[in-house]
């Protein structure tokens, strides 16, 4: 029941044995953690176990010089999860660097984080993520991926950023796990080739003040989150059906900008990204429409209170009013003998789909209005800490509590107890999600 995972301290907090940077250095830290989720039953008033798993985790950071440096972590992750036994690795990074004062350049397997809004980034376009990752930090959704990234500063206030990524890797997201009828499987996702011309590249201007920073960007490539799209249909309706589903990635460019300010004891922060499909989303099923997505937060402290409020909203261009559906539907193998049920297969499974994607994309209105707030406490010096994040989607009456308790045993042990809801109506994004990931959970982490 006790697991093992391993988030250690940040890249350049020391571990092991050092000097003064002129010469070789080593640093060795991570983490070991257990973690249980439970969730709800299929028979009422009683719970079951979703996920068990210990995990540990390893970083090293090593130089050879106050110039070069090299970066990894490297994860295992052992037990029960989603219904099936696991012994994952992950390389989650491991990169080498040059670092020339005004000039840096970083070569590897690397998590990128663009945008300055707080855990909803629209200009985050880099970095893959594992949406059903189940874990009480949310930034173990983050995937590393191989890419090639440089800064250069001309001037004091202002830093030049380009990033090259050349293989594509997508996000993971769990359509295998929403009910679905017998006739549906999943197969191998239709992913773009490691070609260059399917690479994604990126650029960003940023610049950094004393009370203010921002930046502006720009990405070109395929889209992190793939959609969803139906294989080749049955030359014929003899035999048993099948139709293999499949995630496709669609093209996209975007342009955003971000910044963050102090105004007297208030933080503000804001970001703003308009997405761009190569296709538009009639021809494929799979690529959502143009729109505009920006997050707005401030947050205040009064002693060991702080409260952070967002307001996120979303803007869809060429929107067109549909029906859309959560589920595919039932089909009576009898009816498909009917040719003209037959021919009719592929376009309804096409119109299907298409409002499937438009959930998972959060478009199923023309604008969307959400407010979140997390109010957080620390207690008896910082030993313990207390945070709820609630969110609501004024569009599509969705909402979402996620509350937690941490207690710092000692310096390296720590023990985390909370849960999660979600609910939304029917043909929602969160009433797809809320069978799998409604529950509490509990960590126990050990820091080395």
């Amino acid at each position: 029941m006790i697991a093992l995972p391993a988030w250690g301290q940040d890249l350049f907090e020391s571990a092991g044995r050092t000097d003064s940077g002129t010469g070789p250095s080593f640093a060795l830290n991570g983490f070991s953690r257990g973690v249980i989720f439970t969730g709800q039953n299929s028979t009422p008033l009683y719970s079951q176990i979703r996920s068990s798993y210990g995990e540990i985790a390893l970083k090293i950071k090593a130089s050879a010089g106050k110039r070069t440096g090299f970066y990894s972590e490297f994860r295992v992750r052992s037990g029960f999860e989603y219904n099936r036994w696991i012994t994952e690795t992950d390389l989650l990074e491991a990169y080498a660097e040059i670092d020339l004062e005004r000039f840096n350049l970083r070569v590897g397997q690397q998590i990128i984080l663009w945008g300055r809004a707080d855990g909803i980034n629209p200009t985050h376009n880099l970095t893959p993520r594992n949406y059903f990752a189940r874990s009480p930090d949310p930034d173990d959704m983050n995937n590393g991926n191989f890419a090639l990234r440089s800064r250069f500063s001309p001037f004091e206030k202002i830093r030049l950023e380009a990033v090259w990524v050349p293989v594509y890797k997508y996000s993971v997201y769990r359509f295998d796990l929403f009910d679905t009828p017998d006739y549906v499987k999943f197969g191998q996702s239709n992913m773009p080739g490691a070609l260059l011309g399917n690479g994604s590249i990126a650029a960003r201007m940023e610049f950094l003040f004393s009370r203010f920073d921002g930046s502006v960007s720009w990405f070109s490539g395929y889209d992190p989150m793939p959609g969803i799209e139906a294989g080749d249909l049955p030359d014929t309706p003899a035999g048993d059906l099948t139709i293999v589903m499949k995630s496709s990635a669609f093209r996209q460019q975007t342009l955003g900008l971000d910044f963050s300010s102090g105004m007297g004891s208030f933080g503000v922060r804001g970001e703003a990204a308009l997405r761009i499909p190569a296709s538009a989303y009639e021809d494929e099923v799979y690529t959502p429409c143009r729109d505009l997505r920006y997050v707005l937060g401030i947050d205040r402290s009064f002693g060991d209170l702080n409260i952070l409020l967002m307001y996120l909203g979303q803007y869809v261009f060429d929107y067109k009013e549909s029906v859309v559906a959560g589920e595919i539907p039932e089909i009576d193998p009898q009816q498909l003998q009917n040719p003209a049920a037959w021919a009719m297969l592929g376009p309804m499974m096409d119109t299907q789909l298409r409002g499937f994607n438009r959930i998972i994309f959060t478009q199923t209105e023309k604008v969307i209005h959400t407010l979140a707030i997390r109010p957080s406490v620390s207690f008896f010096h910082e030993v313990a800490e207390m945070e709820i994040f609630g969110l609501y989607n004024f569009s599509t009456e969705e909402w979402h509590i996620y509350p937690k308790v941490t207690w710092k045993i000692s310096d390296d042990l720590k023990l985390s107890l909370g849960g999660q809801y979600f609910e939304g109506p029917e043909n929602t994004v969160y009433d797809m999600i809320a069978p799998v990931f409604n529950g509490g959970f509990l960590e126990f982490r050990y820091t080395f």
